[in-house]
């Protein structure tokens, strides 16, 4: 299969060459009256609504965080860049979930990420069973 140059479109159309629906089944579940849709918007033919992208991501299996982002980065830059420094675009929710406990430790007292702490949080992962051992992290 040849990919469209649009990153938008290529998410689109590998989501799709991997699903094991077809693009019939696809539309369907996404709320599309038609497949030819998908087909003009995996080519980079038609933009891919980014309103339509979580039921789209659901009918793939995908994930809507990555697909929008994408799309968000090639058809609104500038909008992107904004809430990637404001917002923490890009992160995955357990990543946001992080930060966000991270900064409510930080409203209750300083914190200060030294080789030490980051230790004991790689330690307190892996004892949770959250994460495989790995060697210290370096900050």
């Amino acid at each position: 299969m040849t990919y469209p140059k649009s990153p938008t479109a290529r998410h689109l159309a590998e989501a799709i060459e991997f699903s094991y629906k077809t693009q019939r089944a696809i539309a369907r579940d996404a709320g599309f009256t038609s497949a030819n849709i998908l087909s003009m918007m995996k080519s980079g033919e038609s933009k891919v609504p980014i309103n339509r992208i979580p039921k789209l991501s659901a009918a793939l299996d995908i994930c809507p965080e990555e697909f929008i982002e994408t799309a968000l980065r090639e058809y609104h830059p500038e909008l992107h860049a904004v809430l990637s420094d404001y917002y923490g675009i890009g992160l995955s929710q357990t990543e946001r979930l992080m930060l966000d406990v991270l900064d409510e430790a930080n409203r209750i007292t300083s914190i200060s990420l030294d080789q030490d702490l980051c230790d004991l949080l790689v330690q307190l992962l892996v004892y949770a069973g959250r994460s495989p051992a790995t060697d210290d992290i370096e900050i």
